[in-house]
């Protein structure tokens, strides 16, 4: 397991992350297993974090990092925050673009994948990526020559990291059409007669064993029990094989899309 090798930084944030060092040579952003959101943010970052692996989808690498007892006591003031254990980190992307314009998405090498990631926040039923705030959005765009975007946070998907087995059963058939000024600005780069047609193949090529082995990789310090895993699993195995109708709800904010649906009755 990497180890934190030097605190940072706290960053802005719910989950109130910070930023820290480890002995691989890289800067992670690290949620805690104390912040204040529960430790389910940490189980949701992980499990998106191994869904991205498989599905190259533009996920900053996650992984699961180690803080020792001596980067603690180097950091009397922190001690009431950190904790020695397991928590997850994400690797830090310098220099990105929390507020990018049209402009900056137009530019990205891979601008295509807004697809991807609507149909992954539907599948996983993320609640919160689609809206537009005025401080930052939950993606970043890199500079340079090749601008590249990047899905970050997803701590609310499964609806939140207050989700629980009663609400992960009761939502696995309710599939919320969320829509607002960020997949607004993806339209134009993705529109067509079957916009979603590829991103749910590729997810729908999934099998159940590879969700579990997603799953059961949880670190048992996060204290999730086999009963949740199970029932993440059957949650995520379920709403992936109704992708289709879940993605069809929202052909209306594509012009090219909504004539061919209504023309030809459906996305298959």
């Amino acid at each position: 397991m990497i180890q934190v090798t030097q605190y940072v930084k706290p960053l802005d944030g719910w989950s109130r992350p910070h930023l820290m060092l480890c002995d691989d040579g890289n800067f992670y952003v690290i949620k805690l297993l104390s912040n204040p959101q529960g430790v389910k943010v940490l189980v949701n970052e992980f499990i998106c974090s191994q869904l991205a692996k498989q599905l190259n989808l533009p996920i900053p690498e996650g992984k699961i990092l180690f803080i020792s007892k001596r980067v603690i006591n180097s950091h009397p003031t922190l001690k009431s925050v950190l904790q020695e254990g397991p928590h997850f980190g994400s690797r830090f992307i310098p220099s990105g673009i929390h507020q990018p314009t049209c402009l900056d998405l137009a530019r990205c090498t891979n601008i295509e994948q807004a697809a991807d990631m609507i149909v992954f926040d539907y599948w996983l039923d993320n609640n919160d990526r689609h809206v537009w705030r005025p401080a930052e959005q939950n993606l970043i765009v890199t500079g340079g020559s090749e601008p590249k975007i990047w899905m970050i946070d997803q701590a609310n998907v499964f609806n939140g990291p207050a989700w629980s087995i009663e609400s992960l059963i009761k939502k696995m058939n309710i599939f919320n059409a969320y829509w607002g000024t960020l997949y607004q600005r993806f339209v134009p780069f993705i529109d067509g007669p079957n916009p979603f047609r590829n991103s749910v193949s590729k997810f729908q090529s999934l099998t159940k064993g590879e969700l579990f082995n997603v799953v059961f990789n949880i670190p048992a310090e996060w204290n999730v029990s086999e009963q949740e895993l199970t029932i993440l699993v059957n949650y995520m195995e379920h709403r992936r094989k109704v992708m289709y109708y879940m993605i069809q709800s929202v052909h209306v904010h594509f012009p090219i899309w909504h004539v061919h649906y209504l023309k030809h009755g459906g996305i298959g």
